[in-house]
């Protein structure tokens, strides 16, 4: 029986656990962690982790600028990045003094003491581009920001890579760099060679392998059954599987059809000849009416004596802030009068003298 699978089927899995046993099997599992091995900087959670090239907004071999610390203003290199701090390790930057147990040591290593590499913010940094001038000479560039719009499928990374520009210079690509090549072996196949298509299916509802093909996959020794192994369908599957019915019948679209047409069929706007009917009825009915109050009803609703009546109202409250105003203004001199009445007179064998 295969050992292969037990570290990950009898393992603890932590992400399961509440948020204050998950912190403190971390802490214990971090003390317990050789000091040479401790990161100076705490993990990202797996979620916030980068995962695509436009978080990263570099790749191993790119040239960086670094702003900040011991080597700022340094051109070095990006020689790996560290997904789980979200952190970039450069060829020149900061390093700390390291004890290495003798097990762990590396080849032509000789002391218990290294420099070890210390990483560095994604923000620490500046992407340095090569700009090619009019005349054939070429000098680099440092970014400030990078934007990135459009993307190409890149053969060397084997998946689509976003275009890398310079923000307000979009213009300006920066290239991402190329990989190093993967090293063969004997037993390594040819591209081409894997790449050449050996099977084609008729059918996706039947295949021409043998029944017993999933056995000759699977470990016949587990003892459990696989969740693809599914003697039934559950009703999600059922459901899953059925097609959905049509929203509307033959006959509701038919009647959606004929509605529409009718809708179509009636007039949006009041032709002349209409206008002209209305008004002459409206004209005649006018006419016979015998009513003497009925012209200063008429005279009453016209816009000509609503706007004198607004004229009138606004006049009267133009009147009314005047005459508020002028009261004010009497009063005031009223106060100042008083005021200065009662600094000029004096108390005097209980008399008031002025």
């Amino acid at each position: 029986m295969s050992l292969r699978h037990l570290s990950k089927r009898y393992g603890a899995n932590f992400d399961r656990l509440p948020h204050f046993s998950r912190k403190m099997f971390e802490q214990m599992s971090l003390d317990a962690q050789i000091p040479a091995f401790v990161p100076d900087v705490p993990e990202v959670p797996k979620k916030d982790q980068f995962k695509r090239p436009e978080q990263w907004k570099v790749q191993v071999g790119d040239k960086v600028l670094i702003t900040k610390g011991k080597f700022k203003g340094t051109v070095t290199k990006v020689m790996g990045l560290h997904s789980s701090t979200n952190r970039l390790y450069l060829e020149q930057s900061e390093t700390k003094k390291i004890v290495v147990p003798k097990q762990y040591w590396q080849p032509k290593q000789d002391s218990h003491v290294i420099d070890y590499p210390k990483t560095v913010s994604v923000h620490d940094i500046k992407v340095v581009g090569t700009l090619v001038e009019e005349n054939g000479t070429e000098r680099d560039i440092a970014a400030d920001q990078l934007v990135f719009k459009g993307a190409y499928w890149d053969a060397d990374y084997k998946k689509m890579m976003p275009y890398r520009r310079i923000k307000h210079h979009e213009h300006i690509i920066i290239p991402w760099p190329r990989p190093d090549p993967e090293e063969e072996d004997a037993f390594s196949t040819n591209q081409e060679v894997a790449e050449v298509r050996t099977y084609l299916p008729d059918s996706v509802l039947k295949t021409d392998a043998p029944r017993d093909i999933v056995k000759s996959l699977r470990d016949p020794l587990a003892k459990r059954a696989y969740k693809w192994d599914k003697k039934y369908l559950t009703k999600s599957d059922v459901k899953r599987m059925t097609p959905p019915e049509p929203l509307y019948t033959e006959e509701k679209k038919a009647m959606f059809a004929e509605r529409a047409k009718i809708r179509e069929s009636h007039p949006t706007e009041i032709s002349e000849d209409v206008t002209e009917f209305i008004g002459s009825k409206v004209a005649a009915h006018l006419n016979a009416v015998e009513d003497p109050h009925f012209a200063q009803y008429i005279n009453s609703v016209s816009p000509e004596v609503a706007k004198l009546r607004l004229e009138k109202r606004e006049q009267e409250q133009r009147t009314r802030e005047l005459a508020a105003k002028e009261a004010q203004e009497r009063n005031r001199q009223k106060n100042i009068a008083l005021k200065k009445y009662k600094q000029m007179k004096k108390k005097k064998n209980g008399n008031y003298v002025f």
